[in-house]
């Protein structure tokens, strides 16, 4: 079995997946907008501006002046600048003081407003345990946050004799107020059910079949949603970074309009977390919450991969450098199913001329089954009377599979290498080569690679395969994080010494006929 054809086509299904998921993100039509109540079709109207939030719409409560829904209020901590429409209570906008990140649109709905509040004044009180920003009207409906100096958990609090409700996650009607966010998402103590924007405001690519939107995840005690927003907000960032997590003390309700805490005897209490999806935080918040980190299908794997990476970084004090020890570390630990791949593919080119001769022999009897199911059987006795499995060489190369998707998952997801510099031109591992440097030099180290690697088959087939692979992985890796590529360039670096090496030292075995 030829295993390049193998790793095309993983690398070919997963560009294939990704392709279907952008043009069905790009070009799906926009969702219609849902109505609050059920009632009979209307005639088709002209299209409105995107609505406001619906607690800002609600209508005052009696006793209530009229209030400004533009006004807002910030408080800038340490880590986090946060802004708060002050008519809802919501807040509006997060800030990630040490680089400018913003976690939302500039249409974002907002969390945690108080429906039909129309807020009058905030206020601050600075004490111990942080700052308490609160906000009220005259019918007595009062919400209040305490911020901590340090960390990313807010506490909220609220009395409301009309006893209002709170709209934790707003449920958009259009792209605009969650726009370039990822997923929304409710979790439990045994899992997370996760769906994105897109998938619930877009048709899917298979409508025409039947397939349906997807609507949001079942309702939970532990609700969030991805946030972060990249540098270009008209592109949506690689990875989301940041997160926004609510804390419940009961089940919340959800309906069309979105996620809301129902009051209890007036009351209503929550914890917000605001912040960086890095397992240490989030295992502090609450250990639920560390499935936000999107480790992939083999997370366990990866969960041990990222442990020894980290272990490397406390000794090294660089990302870059210890993403390199690292490589090294994971090529010592498949050294031996690498070499024995790579010797059963050697054995596989001495069998070539005795399999060519075998093949030759029922070339005259053209597509009949029966003697091509006799070929193959001559071929197999040839293999098994000298000990050779065909298989071998792609036996090795499959176990390596979840090491290898654990991996890019992994680079991918943790907030750890985001801004982390390594050297020279590289000043962020999470971000793609600027320069393109290491996606060059990782595919001229596959091109080589391949080129060393002893195959079998096809000669035409080889060729096209020895351009094709280097040029597709280069133009993939391009557009990936840099210490994904400089994990690969340094993997296949290792890996052509010890291919070099094998072949140096090779010795073939007679085939017995």
């Amino acid at each position: 079995m030829n295993n390049r054809n193998v790793l095309l086509f993983v690398i070919g299904s997963m560009v294939l997946l990704g392709g279907q998921f952008w043009l069905s993100s790009r070009y799906a039509k926009p969702a219609p907008v849902v109505q609050p109540q059920q009632a009979a079709p209307k005639a088709a109207e002209a299209p409105a501006p995107v609505p406001p939030p619906p607690a800002v719409a609600a209508p005052a409560p009696e006793g209530v002046k009229g209030v400004d829904p533009t006004a807002s209020h910030t408080l800038a901590t340490q880590e986090l600048t946060l802004t708060w429409q002050v008519a809802t209570g919501a807040i509006k906008q997060v800030i990630w003081n040490q680089d400018g990140t913003r976690f939302f649109p500039a249409g974002f709905a907002g969390l945690g407003a108080l429906k039909g509040a129309g807020f009058e004044t905030v206020r601050e009180e600075r004490g111990a345990q942080g700052t308490a920003v609160t906000f009220e009207n005259a019918a007595g409906d009062r919400l209040s946050y305490l911020v901590p100096a340090q960390g990313h958990a807010l506490k909220l609090e609220a009395s409301t004799p009309r006893n209002a409700s709170l709209l934790l996650i707003a449920n958009p009607t259009s792209d605009e107020p969650v726009k370039n966010l990822g997923r929304v998402f409710s979790l439990t103590e045994k899992g997370i059910e996760a769906v994105t924007w897109g998938e619930m405001l877009h048709d899917p690519f298979f409508s025409f079949v039947g397939a349906k939107r997807k609507v949001l995840p079942a309702t939970a005690e532990r609700l969030g949603l991805d946030a972060g927003l990249g540098k270009d907000d008209k592109a949506a960032p690689t990875n989301h970074y940041f997160a926004a997590l609510w804390k419940l003390p009961r089940l919340a309700g959800r309906d069309a309009a979105g996620y809301e805490l129902l009051a209890q005897n007036g009351r209503l209490d929550a914890t917000l977390y605001l912040g960086p999806k890095q397992a240490e935080h989030l295992l502090a918040f609450e250990k639920p919450f560390t499935q936000v980190i999107d480790y992939g299908f083999f997370g366990a794997v990866a969960h041990l991969l990222f442990w020894i990476l980290k272990k490397v970084h406390t000794l090294v004090g660089n990302w870059g450098w210890a993403i390199v020890i690292f490589t090294v570390i994971i090529r010592a630990a498949t050294w031996t199913l690498n070499t024995k791949q790579t010797i059963s593919m050697l054995r596989m080119k001495d069998f070539e001329p005795h399999q060519k001769a075998i093949q030759a022999k029922y070339e005259k009897f053209g597509s009949d089954m029966t003697k091509k199911a006799e070929m193959q059987k001559e071929l197999m006795a040839l293999y098994k009377k000298n000990g050779h499995n065909p298989m071998g060489g792609c036996l090795p190369m499959l176990l390596q599979m979840p090491i290898f998707l654990a991996l890019w998952s992994m680079l991918n997801a943790v907030f750890e290498l985001r801004h982390a510099p390594f050297f020279g031109w590289i000043t962020d591992l999470s971000a793609k080569d600027p320069y393109y440097i290491f996606p060059v030099l990782m595919g001229g180290s596959m091109f080589a690679q391949q080129y060393v690697t002893p195959a079998v088959g096809d000669p035409a087939q080889r060729k096209m395969m020895l351009v094709l692979m280097p040029a597709m992985m280069t133009f993939f890796f391009a557009q990936s994080p840099a210490g994904l590529t400089i994990y690969y360039f340094v993997f296949n670096m290792i890996g052509l010494a010890q291919t070099w090496w094998i072949m140096r030292s090779y010795q073939p075995q007679p085939i017995e006929v």
